[in-house]
């Protein structure tokens, strides 16, 4: 916030007034504060600032993958690192394995069985050697055309998203949805952020439904019924 305030300055003519020189008008504009806000919070690796915007998706599933890159997300491997005493690291949804970022995320029997689903319904095989940040930034996309590879990755980060929901529905209320049920709840929210966030049009419910991946992808213009 200091490196911020030093873009500001006082004017000696006239009544003094604050100037904010992150927009050419020296008005403060929200998002002209936001970008500068980005630029000193998020490091400016390659495809660093890329892979954390997609208007496809709310504005929550953005911030959430923010954080899931900066292993900032509350799992109990990172708890423990944070001096909270808890009485186990197992995962728990397959109560095996310590719980990780990576694996609460991707690499747990049930996030696998749910991302093996959400590429079977791309008609896509999940990669062997993949890893979550592969995932996120969509290394692989597949020859996608730009549009499609942008839909894409917004289905990656719902998917990232609602696994890690339905996680934390298993720790305060004992309770978790089958994987099948886990995708065709990505595939309607999904649909329905892209359809509600997208001018382009042309992709019915139907089609999004069977084979996305197969459909000239321009959006989605049905509501799920």
């Amino acid at each position: 916030m200091i490196e911020i305030i030093k873009t500001s300055s006082i004017s000696g003519n006239g009544e003094s007034s604050w100037k904010f020189l992150g927009h050419k008008s020296g008005l403060f504009v929200t998002k002209a504060m936001a970008k500068l806000i980005d630029d000193k919070i998020i490091p400016k690796e390659s495809n660093s600032i890329a892979t954390l915007k997609n208007n496809l998706v709310p504005l929550k599933i953005g911030i959430f993958i923010w954080r899931v890159l900066r292993r900032r997300i509350a799992v109990k491997v990172e708890l423990d690192r944070r001096g909270i005493d808890l009485d186990t690291l197992l995962c728990p949804i397959c109560d095996n394995v310590v719980e990780s970022v990576d694996h609460a995320i991707y690499s747990c029997k049930s996030a696998q069985d749910i991302w093996i689903g959400i590429f079977k319904w791309w008609d896509l095989s999940l990669p062997s050697g993949y890893t979550l940040e592969d995932l996120i930034k969509c290394s692989n996309s597949f020859g996608m055309e730009p549009f499609k590879k942008k839909v894409w990755q917004a289905v990656i980060w719902s998917t990232c998203y609602m696994i890690w929901k339905n996680r934390n529905l298993k720790v305060f209320k004992n309770d978790a949805d089958s994987s099948p049920k886990i995708v065709s709840d990505i595939q309607v929210k999904s649909f329905e952020w892209i359809k509600n966030r997208s001018r382009k049009s042309l992709i019915t419910w139907q089609q999004w439904l069977i084979s996305p991946a197969s459909t000239n992808i321009l959006c989605v213009n049905m509501d799920p019924g």
